[in-house]
C-alpha cells in the first residue's frame, strides 16, 4: 500500500533521513521505532505531505505522492494523528468527530462546509455513530472532548482520523503520557481498527505495545533505516540492541 523509496531529507545541511526505503503491505500493523532524534516524525510529515523530501519519493497505491499538497494527500484515504493531541476547545467528542469527516463530505457538496461543524452530511453522522460505537465513546459523544481524560482525549483523536474512512492511519507516538491501562485499552483499539480495514503505521517508543500488535518493525538511527523485520527478529538484531532497545 505504501512505498518508501530511498528517501531522505536535510534541514540546512544535516541530514534527518538518509536513504530510507520500506513498504508498508495493504492490511497490516507496522511499527517505525528508534531513539529521539532518528528522523520518525519527519518520515511521517513527508508522507502527509507536512514537508517534501530532499531526495527519493513516496508511493501510495503506485501513485507518487511526495509532490501532492496535505490536502490532496488527505483526500487518498490517509490520515495522522499527533505527538500532543490536538482536539478542538469548546467543543463536544461528536463536533470533533464530524470535523474529521471534512474532506469526505467536502467531496460530495461543496456547501456542506457551512453545516460541518455542527451536523455534518447524513453520510458523516452515521459514521460518526459507527465510530463512538467503535472506539467506545458512545457514553462521552456530547461530552466536551478537552474534559475527558488523558487517554480518552488520545482514542478522540484516533476515533476523528477514522471518521474520514481512511485507508491507511499514521499513529505518532499515541501512548505517550498513558498509563499502563490505558495503554493496554489503545492495543486492544489498535487491533480492532486492523480488523476493520484500515493499514496502520504505528511510531511508538513503548517496547511492549510495538512487540504485542506490530506485524512488522521499521528501525530509524541517526536518520536511517538500521534494521527491518519481525518483532522477534527486531528482538535479536545487535545493531537494535546496541542503538536502542539496550541489553539486558
Amino acid at each position: 500500500m505504501l512505498r518508501v523509496q530511498n528517501l531522505t531529507r536535510e534541514f540546512s545541511g544535516l541530514r534527518a533521513l538518509d536513504d530510507v526505503t520500506f513498504d508498508v503491505e495493504d492490511g497490516s500493523i507496522t511499527a517505525l521505532i528508534g531513539p529521539n532524534g532518528a528522523g520518525k516524525t519527519t518520515l511521517v510529515n513527508i508522507i502527509t505531505a507536512v514537508v517534501s523530501p530532499s531526495a527519493g519519493r513516496v508511493e501510495f497505491d503506485g501513485t507518487t505522492i511526495s509532490s501532492l499538497s496535505s490536502h490532496r494527500v488527505a483526500r487518498l484515504g490517509i490520515r495522522r494523528t499527533f505527538q500532543t493531541v490536538h482536539l478542538f476547545p469548546g467543543m463536544t467528542v461528536r463536533d470533533n468527530l464530524v470535523i474529521g469527516r471534512f474532506s469526505a463530505a467536502f467531496e460530495h457538496r461543496a456547501w456542506s462546509v457551512l453545516t460541518l461543524p455542527r451536523w455534518g452530511d447524513a453520510t458523516g453522522r452515521i459514521r460518526t455513530d459507527e465510530v463512538l460505537a467503535l472506539m467506545d465513546l458512545a457514553l462521552v459523544a456530547d461530552e466536551i472532548a478537552t474534559d475527558l481524560p488523558y487517554g480518552m482525549q488520545r482514542r478522540v483523536e484516533i476515533a476523528r482520523a477514522l471518521c474520514a474512512d481512511p485507508r491507511l492511519v499514521l499513529l505518532d507516538e499515541p501512548a505517550a503520557g498513558m498509563n499502563q491501562a490505558e495503554t493496554e485499552r489503545l492495543r486492544d483499539d489498535i487491533a480492532v481498527i486492523r480488523e476493520h480495514g484500515v493499514t496502520v503505521l504505528l511510531i511508538e517508543h513503548d517496547m511492549s505495545l510495538v512487540m504485542n500488535v506490530s506485524d512488522k518493525i521499521v528501525v530509524l538511527d541517526f536518520g536511517r533505516k538500521i534494521a527491518e523485520g519481525t518483532p522477534a527478529e527486531v528482538q535479536r538484531d545487535p545493531a537494535v540492541i546496541s542503538s536502542y532497545l539496550g541489553t539486558a
